[in-house]
């Protein structure tokens, strides 16, 4: 047997016996998906691209932090319908995300205040004790597709770079 095929053999032997895997070492998170709250007082109505929106903020939040690598997303059964921190509630997400493994769960809302300006809340809460790791309040301009998803782009980076998962008890 070739001298490379030996060490890449003992080095996968290795790994193997170690039994830690870049899994193991993934923060297991959900995310539910966002309230929205227009207050622009526009005349027009909007709804359904709003709630098509936030769909997709919610969507594309998830796949920025999976993206990441530090964390393994955990889906929540709820997920394709309600399933904010308003309804069913943050009990009962937190149940849902324990339930599934998860140790943390992002919840959060976008608020429409004007043509131009909207802002986003979000919160990574630990599921075991309600304390929270890291939250922000964005705002960002414009009420379009590319406005939101760079509000969710942003979101996620932040939770990347600033929330302290280090706190396990």
């Amino acid at each position: 047997m070739p001298a490379v095929a030996r060490i890449s053999i003992a080095f996968l032997s290795l790994l193997l016996a170690s039994g830690h895997s870049d899994a193991e070492t993934q923060t297991l998170i959900a995310s539910a998906n966002f309230d929205f709250v227009d207050t622009s007082g526009e005349p027009r109505d909007q709804s359904a691209d709003h709630q098509r929106r936030l769909r997709e903020l919610a969507d594309y939040l998830r796949r920025q932090l999976a993206e990441q690598g530090k964390f393994k997303l955990v889906p929540l059964p709820c997920q394709d319908g309600q399933c904010t921190a308003t309804d069913p509630g943050f009990a009962a997400l937190s149940a849902m995300a324990r339930q599934n493994g998860a140790s943390y769960v992002v919840i959060g809302a976008v608020q429409k205040t004007s043509t131009l300006i909207g802002w986003l809340r979000y919160s990574v809460l630990d599921v075991r004790d309600s304390r929270a790791v890291c939250g922000d309040f964005i705002t960002y301009r414009g009420d379009t597709d590319e406005a939101w998803r760079r509000a969710a782009k942003f979101s996620a980076g932040q939770i990347v770079r600033h929330c302290d998962f280090n706190t396990q008890k």
